[in-house]
C-alpha cells in the first residue's frame, strides 16, 4: 500500500502548470456558494498539487472568499475515481452563514455502472472565544451529499445538530457512512463525480470535514469470478481509500 504521505515526502511540489510524468494532474474543481456569494475555480490554482502515484494526485491548497469565508483543504484524487481529503471552513463575518460547498473530479474511463462507498465525519470549533458555536444542516437536508454527474445518488447527516458550549471549544463527530463494508449500487457514470456539503455555520467559527467517496465500475461476470478466486476486488480498493480518509481525519 503506498502513502500518500511517504509519497510526498520525497516529491517537491509542483503547480498545476507542470505535467507529472506526461500527464497532467485532471481539473479537479470547486464551487463555494455563502449566503448567495459564490466563488470558486480550478482547486490547482489556488495551491499546489503533487503526483503520487501514475493516477493518483495530491492537491493542497485554501481560497478567501469576498464572502468573509476562509476556506483551506487537502484532496487525493484519482479519475479511476475516487475523492478522499478534509477540509475547514471558517465563518470570519459576525452572522449565521450558509454553506454549499461542491469538491467536483472528472471521470475517465466512463462506468456503465458503479459501486459507491463513502463516508463522512468532521469537527466543531469556537473559533472566536464567544463560547458557543453551532453547526446544523440546511433545512432539514444532507450535510454530505454524493454526487454523479451533478446528482445526488447518496447522503449522509440529514438533519444534522452539532454544538459547542465552551470558550474556545471542540467537539467531533461522525457523520456516518455508506458501501464500508459492502459497496452499494450506483447509477452509470458519464462524467464526474464530488462531494457536497451543505450546512449552516454560527459566526466567528470554524468547522473541518474528512470525507471520502469512492465508484468502482461493476466488473464483468468472468472478471468477477477470477477476481473472487483470486481473492481481490473492489474490497482492497476500499480499504486502501479508507486509509487515506483516515490519515486526513487524523491530521484534521
Amino acid at each position: 500500500m503506498r502513502s500518500a504521505w511517504c509519497c510526498s515526502i520525497g516529491v517537491a511540489l509542483f503547480t498545476a502548470s507542470v505535467s507529472l510524468g506526461a500527464v497532467s494532474a485532471p481539473p479537479f474543481s470547486f464551487s463555494l456558494a455563502a449566503d448567495g456569494v459564490a466563488g470558486g475555480g480550478n482547486v490547482a490554482d489556488f495551491g499546489t498539487v503533487v503526483q503520487t502515484a501514475p493516477t493518483e494526485w495530491l492537491f493542497q491548497g485554501s481560497y478567501h472568499g469576498n464572502s468573509g469565508t476562509a476556506l483551506s483543504w487537502i484532496y487525493l484524487v484519482d479519475p479511476d475515481p475516487f475523492v478522499t481529503g478534509t477540509f475547514t471552513v471558517t465563518n470570519e463575518t459576525t452572522t449565521t452563514r450558509d454553506y454549499v460547498l461542491d469538491f467536483v473530479l472528472p471521470v475517465s474511463p466512463a462506468l456503465t455502472a458503479s459501486l459507491l462507498s463513502g463516508q463522512v465525519s468532521g469537527t466543531l470549533t469556537d473559533s472566536d472565544g464567544s463560547g458557543s458555536a453551532l453547526l446544523t444542516s440546511i433545512s432539514g437536508g444532507f450535510v454530505y451529499s454524493a454526487l454523479a454527474d451533478d446528482s445526488i445518488v447518496q447522503g449522509l447527516m440529514a438533519n444534522a445538530l452539532q454544538q459547542v458550549t465552551s470558550v474556545n471549544g471542540t467537539t467531533s463527530f461522525s457523520g456516518g457512512s455508506f458501501g464500508f463494508p459492502v459497496p452499494v449500487s450506483g447509477p452509470s457514470i458519464n462524467s464526474s463525480i464530488g462531494i457536497r456539503f451543505a450546512f449552516s455555520l454560527s459566526a466567528g467559527d470554524s468547522a473541518s470535514f474528512s470525507s471520502v467517496f469512492v465508484a468502482n465500475p461493476i466488473p464483468a461476470p468472468s472478471v468477477l469470478v477470477v477476481g473472487c478466486l483470486l481473492g481481490v476486488g473492489s474490497r482492497k480498493r476500499d480499504t486502501r481509500v479508507t486509509d487515506y480518509a483516515d490519515r486526513f481525519a487524523r491530521r484534521s
